[in-house]
């Protein structure tokens, strides 16, 4: 994990953890993903190493010629598979004029038009696997209701008309690109997006992860004093206390140590599961 300033950069292992510790009950309804593609900075303009400053140079467009207060999306995807957080998701997004309630936005750094990039094996594997975790954690149904593309909503007012509108009246992006996993119409996505990203929910479904993601665990200390301790053991130095009654979000086990937090840890004896 690398941040810099409000970005933080994950590989694609180090977003399940994040995942994994993200209280959905703090936060706003989600009920669909939005899939987007930059166009520009596209993979040319990237280099391997310039993550932080492709986040900078899109929020400062965003905030100077888009008039947003921040950068618009939620997550940025790179072409090594990289995951950037760039925007909270208590937040709505700025990135479907009419439909960003319930959205979560994620923007592909890339131009995925016919012609132009093609998706890297690393970056199609963090696209399919972070989707199929973020409809695994939302609750969401994997279909086209849930997992939208920009293209299918109009430009003026938002409306869903799956992008078969008159062409000429230029009122859709091609985003998230007319060559992005076969084309960028529903019948595209329904054939070709929608399938592996079932694929994969489908497997993490079947995983002892599954249950940490979608549903952390609940414990409520059962003892007058539980020590916190800094990691999974005696020898680990305590960090403070929890009373009688108190309710903890399980997110890792190990042993009969319970993670509740980050470099927080108490002994799960103690603990009445829920």
């Amino acid at each position: 994990m690398k941040t810099k300033g409000k970005f933080v950069l994950f590989t694609l292992s180090e977003f399940k953890e994040y995942l994994a510790t993200l209280d959905t009950t703090r936060l706003r309804k989600i009920t669909h993903i939005q899939t987007h593609h930059t166009y520009s900075p596209s993979y040319k303009h990237f280099d391997g190493t310039n993550h932080f400053e492709r986040l900078e140079a899109m929020e400062k467009y965003h905030v100077e010629e888009r008039d947003f207060s921040e950068i618009g999306q939620h997550f940025t995807t790179f072409p090594d598979g990289t995951i950037a957080v760039c925007r909270d998701l208590t937040k709505l997004p700025a990135c479907i004029k009419g439909f960003n309630t319930g959205g979560i936005c994620i923007e592909h750094l890339g131009n995925f038009d016919t012609g132009n990039d093609a998706l890297t094996p690393e970056h199609r594997n963090t696209i399919l696997k972070m989707t199929a975790l973020l409809c695994l954690k939302f609750r969401l149904e994997v279909n086209t209701k849930s997992v939208v593309y920009h293209h299918w909503f109009r430009l003026s007012d938002g409306f869903r008309d799956n992008g078969l509108n008159d062409p000429t009246l230029m009122d859709h992006k091609t985003c998230p690109g007319t060559g992005f996993f076969g084309g960028n119409k529903v019948e595209h996505a329904e054939a070709n997006f929608i399938p592996l990203i079932a694929r994969e929910y489908t497997m993490y479904a079947n995983q002892a992860l599954a249950a940490t993601v979608a549903a952390p665990r609940k414990g409520i200390v059962n003892t007058e004093s539980l020590n916190i301790r800094s990691g999974p053991g005696l020898n680990f130095g305590k960090t403070g206390r929890l009373s009688r009654g108190t309710e903890v979000t399980i997110l890792q086990s190990t042993g009969e140590w319970k993670k509740i937090g980050d470099d927080q840890w108490v002994f799960g004896e103690y603990l009445q599961l829920r």
